[in-house]
């Protein structure tokens, strides 16, 4: 069940290599202009449910490579069954999860959407099974299409949108709902509609991503999915 639960994180996908852009001075802020920055970010009770969606799809389209440190948490009704936290990277369907373990390397998941291959913190092989295999087996399979947004909010539909600070909420139901239904969540930031957590409940069991110190469309080596 560790496995799964640590696992959970893949969930992305992406495109094409694409050169991460030089970083701009910025002007020193006023206390005007730093005002006016704070209410950029705050969301906008005006915006629809169906815009926040077409934000994140536009974001989701344009999504060339992806680094993020990552903190996923899976309670049961509330109770805490376990927590990890490491750092991602995700080029085309190239794949890999760094989990660490009191700042040290603890386990690596490499993947290219054929092969799924488990690593020790050391680098050795654990274990390697099929990713249509594993993924099949997995609840919360909707997680893994990053990449893909615009299918998945064509397969559901919205149980309800809130205007929180500077984040947008969505909560989306599939279309086909079963004995085994789930409520798919994502919580968008005001700013530029992109992902800062995601989550999925399904009878009882939770499990929450959230992402901080995001790099988008930015350039690594293609070794590290060695």
């Amino acid at each position: 069940m560790k496995l799964n639960l640590i696992l959970t994180i893949l969930l992305f996908s992406s495109a094409a290599l694409f050169a991460q852009e030089p970083a701009k001075v910025q002007p020193k802020q006023t206390d005007k202009t730093a005002k006016a920055d704070v209410k950029k970010e705050v969301c906008d009770s005006q915006i629809t449910a169906r815009q926040a969606l077409d934000g994140l799809i536009a974001w989701d389209a344009k999504l060339k490579t992806l680094q993020a440190d990552f903190i996923q948490q899976t309670d049961f009704e509330g109770t805490p069954i376990s927590s990890s936290q490491g750092t991602i990277y995700k080029q085309n369907n190239n794949i890999r999860l760094d989990t660490f373990e009191e700042g040290t390397l603890a386990q690596s998941a490499v993947t290219d959407k054929k092969i799924i291959k488990i690593k020790d913190g050391k680098g050795s092989l654990i274990t390697s099974l099929p990713w249509d295999q594993w993924r099949e087996g997995q609840t919360n399979k909707a997680l893994f299409d990053f990449g893909n947004y615009g299918k998945v909010v064509k397969e559901h539909k919205l149980k309800s949108f809130d205007c929180d600070g500077q984040f947008y909420k969505l909560v989306l139901l599939p279309l086909k709902e079963g004995p085994e239904s789930y409520e798919l969540s994502f919580k968008l930031l005001a700013k530029d509609f992109f992902i800062e957590e995601i989550s999925l409940a399904n009878q009882g069991v939770r499990t929450k991503t959230t992402l901080k110190n995001v790099k988008k469309n930015i350039k690594f080596k293609e070794s590290i999915f060695k």
